[in-house]
């Protein structure tokens, strides 16, 4: 379900991982910010908008998603090139990503191919 706001009401709150979530509304569409501390090389540029990358995306929305979305989104985003398996298994071997849930889970369905 989207959230329904105008474009003058914002909602702060802490997700359940940690981390502050604002909730608003931009240009008439409704957005959830994230705010994390995340490398560069998980930052990309669209349409001069910073936003983290398609990988990075999907390791932290993982442990929200059941395993059929989550093979569902993977397959879709190895589908459109947006990342390799091997991108993503090298991502995932950095030392930032040792206790992320969403790293655990995209490695054991990456590793079940």
């Amino acid at each position: 379900m989207t959230p329904d706001f105008d474009d003058d009401i914002r909602d702060f709150y802490i997700h359940e991982r940690g981390w502050p979530v604002e909730r608003r509304c931009i240009a008439g569409h409704p957005v959830m910010l994230h705010y994390r501390d995340v490398p560069e090389s998980d930052i990309t540029t669209l349409h001069g908008i910073r936003l983290t990358t398609p990988l990075r995306t999907i390791i932290d929305i993982a442990p929200d998603l059941s395993i059929d979305h989550l093979e569902i989104m993977v397959r879709d985003c190895l589908e459109r090139r947006l990342f390799t398996v091997e991108e993503a298994l090298a991502r995932m071997r950095q030392p930032d990503m040792v206790d992320d849930p969403g790293a655990a889970m995209l490695w054991h369905l990456l590793r079940s191919r």
